[in-house]
């Protein structure tokens, strides 16, 4: 039997990805059973003291509050805190049984120190976002004249922090090919611990409805029965591409009256209000929604759009696979991963000679346009992508790749030490 400590901090992206990860992941593991979970949740904002609740022989979760005092967010106060976590946990802690620490969160670099101090036992992080991405917006050529060995500045220091991340795991996954080739290239980590393990998604969950009943829900939600709901789902920040998609949404209106975009997640709306010009009353704004409205509005598109500068491998395009939702995505790296010509309409990214990525908005306007009138072209993209889905984005294979790194971490006495390619 393995022990399974997964870690899970307050960070807002545990809302979103990481967070339908993590419960993917510990749902799929405890069906190929032989490993014993304990879901571990640091500063947890919804705890005011330490618990330990059994779910199941199998199953338990962990939660730990933040500090009652509150200090200055540094790297003495975060030593102590995981010190406190690891200190926590020890009575949980197998002495001699086979135990594995998977860490989700740069955030988590010191309570994976404190791990690796204390017990002999291999440290996984999975790479789920790159720093560099979000402070460059995706711009690789920042990247450049860096010294992040040395760091003198808060950019340094950071991607400095995401490197030692990475250096002190005994192993790490990245859930796409690329990330994995640039920690080997940028970051010089021995690409002997890095394996490539894409997300999964239980696919069966997801049922499709009638028609009779997908007329009745619309109505129930508000919206026309003739309107063709085009669907954004995640978090509604630039980085998204949430202003091309508004002048592209825009822009198809004038063509095509009947759409309504629904943007499903949180963000800054009023950014979003001021780059509009004429479609206000065609668009919805939902905010967080609880799982059960997430599904009845993925019942409801007609398009899914995924129009990101950057991202990795997403769980809202697997959730809109799995609805058969047909997709618009940027052909990015990451998403032209996980499908290809003939599941998705791809917007091809704009590059500019400094490095900055943009979309043109008129692309974006013809592929909605495109998928609006082609009722046929919907129907193909969405089966042909389920069909991927199927085929290759399952959470069974994602659990069953993840416990043989398990089984074999577990086995091996020792672990590839940090290394500099040359």
């Amino acid at each position: 039997m393995i022990s399974l400590f997964i870690f899970k901090s307050g960070a807002r992206g545990m809302q979103y990805g990481i967070g339908t990860y993590i419960r993917e992941l510990i749902d799929s593991l405890l069906r190929v059973g032989g490993i014993k979970i304990y879901l571990v949740s640091y500063h947890n904002v919804n705890s005011k003291e330490f618990s330990n609740r059994s779910i199941s022989n199998n199953y338990a979760e962990i939660n730990i509050p933040s500090p009652i005092i509150h200090t200055s967010q540094n790297n003495s106060s975060d030593k102590k805190y995981a010190y406190s976590v690891v200190r926590l946990l020890n009575s949980l802690i197998p002495q001699n049984g086979k135990v594995v620490f998977q860490i989700n969160y740069l955030d988590d670099l010191s309570i994976a120190n404190k791990l690796k101090e204390i017990y002999k036992c291999p440290v996984i992080s999975i790479v789920h976002f790159a720093q560099w991405q979000q402070l460059f917006d995706g711009n690789r050529k920042k990247l450049s004249g860096l010294n992040i060995d040395q760091p003198s500045n808060n950019i340094e220091f950071t991607l400095s922090k995401e490197k030692e991340f990475y250096k002190v795991s005994d192993h790490i996954v990245s859930v796409t090919r690329y990330m994995k080739d640039f920690i080997i290239n940028d970051y010089d980590i021995n690409p002997e611990k890095i394996t490539v393990i894409p997300n999964g998604l239980e696919y069966s969950k997801y049922k499709t409805i009638s028609k009779d009943e997908r007329d009745s829900l619309k109505q129930k939600l508000g919206f026309e029965k003739d309107e063709i709901l085009i669907l954004f789902s995640g978090r509604v920040d630039p980085c998204k591409g949430i202003f091309y998609l508004l002048d592209a949404f825009e822009e198809a209106c004038k063509k095509i009256h009947n759409l309504r975009l629904v943007l499903l997640g949180e963000g800054n709306i009023q950014d979003c209000q001021k780059r509009l010009q004429s479609s206000f009353g065609k668009i919805t704004y939902t905010g967080f929604l609880s799982s059960e409205l997430v599904t009845s509005f993925y019942h409801l598109a007609d398009i899914g759009i995924v129009p990101s500068i950057y991202d990795h491998c997403p769980y809202t395009v697997l959730e809109m696979m799995a609805n058969l939702i047909p997709l618009i995505a940027t052909r990015i790296n990451g998403l032209d991963e996980i499908l290809d010509d003939n599941q998705c309409l791809f917007v091809n990214p704009v590059l500019s000679k400094e490095g900055d990525i943009s979309i043109n908005s008129n692309e974006l306007s013809n592929a909605i346009l495109n998928l609006a009138e082609d009722p046929y072209l919907r129907n193909e993209l969405a089966v042909n992508s389920y069909s991927c889905l199927i085929k290759r984005f399952t959470a069974s294979r994602m659990a069953d790749e993840m416990n043989n790194l398990f089984q074999t971490l577990t086995s091996t006495k020792t672990f590839p030490e940090y290394e500099k390619n040359t």
